[in-house]
């Protein structure tokens, strides 16, 4: 288990403890993180789980493919951080990460 901050989009931050294999939108999905909605489960097709990665982090999260790309830049507030949850795999080496909802 990982340990993931969640900034959701009223400012409250909410520290989670996060499934090592598993997707952040999962595991954001499972501890009722408000502002991922998570409307494709998972299908990188729809952006409802979009979120910034802090800079230090974002170097060591799990690659980002075309498709994932592609969706973000079909987002108004994609910004360099951007990622879409459901992509992002948790590992040890995430721990303590914070992820803003966007």
């Amino acid at each position: 288990m990982t340990t993931i901050i969640f900034k959701q989009k009223n400012g409250e931050k909410k520290s989670v403890m996060a499934e090592n294999g598993l997707s952040l939108m999962v595991a954001a999905v499972e501890n009722n993180i408000e502002g991922i909605k998570a409307v494709c489960n998972g299908c990188c097709s729809c952006g409802t789980c979009h979120v910034s990665i802090e800079s230090s982090f974002q170097e060591i999260t799990s690659p980002m493919y075309s498709g994932e790309q592609q969706v973000l830049t079909q987002l108004n507030n994609n910004e360099a951080g951007s990622r879409l949850a459901c992509q992002v795999i948790v590992d040890d080496k995430l721990e303590g990460m914070q992820v803003i909802v966007k």
